[in-house]
């Protein structure tokens, strides 16, 4: 009876990882939509890892937070060396009410932050130098334009996240088993990634 249970709960999981990967293959396509300037070509070239939020939920009354679970690709996005859950939560204190659930988008551009993810945790804004949104705008009228931060973030929502209210966020791998390669999400996702 055990045994049969244990094989169910390994059935859900797997299945639970594939719709992760399939939404973040969605909310990638609608995010890099809602962001037309964004240098997406460029970023994927240069990056060391995308990771892909579908759903970061922020909470605020006085006290506030945030939780979100998405996907990384390590290395070329185009053919990753290997993908894994992740998730991303903060919390802060100030005056704040209210609800917001976007999507979001990062590009890692620095090896060493895709290591400190992989072995345990990073702090954005503590241990990374991070670009929101509009970073890039200008990048097809600037001839000599380079990228300067570690991290480049994208949402499908304007005004998401404030920088402040973004910084001190934890971003580190999960204990959850990674997503098949061989699943029609992933298969999308490379689709999506593929466009660019």
């Amino acid at each position: 009876m055990k045994k049969v249970l244990l094989a169910i709960f390994c059935v859900l999981a797997l299945g639970a990882n594939d719709e992760l990967v399939l939404n973040a293959s969605n909310s990638f396509t609608k995010t890099m939509r809602k962001n037309p300037d964004a240098p997406v070509k460029a970023l994927l070239q240069n990056a060391k890892a995308v990771v892909v939020f579908p759903s970061i939920t922020k909470v605020g009354f006085v006290l506030g937070g945030m939780h979100g679970k998405g996907v990384m690709l390590v290395g070329n996005p185009y053919a990753p060396s290997e993908m894994m859950v992740v998730d991303i939560s903060g919390g802060s204190i100030g005056l704040q009410l209210g609800y917001e659930n976007s999507a979001l988008v990062l590009f890692i551009l620095k090896d060493s932050l895709v290591a400190d993810i992989k072995d345990a945790k990073i702090t954005i804004n503590a241990d990374a130098s991070f670009a929101f949104a509009d970073t890039g705008k200008f990048y097809g009228k600037v001839s000599d334009f380079s990228f300067t931060s570690d991290i480049y973030a994208y949402t499908d929502n304007d005004g998401f996240f404030a920088g402040a209210s973004f910084g001190g966020a934890v971003l580190a791998k999960t204990g959850d088993t990674p997503p098949k390669t061989d699943s029609y999400g992933y298969n999308a996702l490379m689709g999506a990634i593929s466009k660019y």
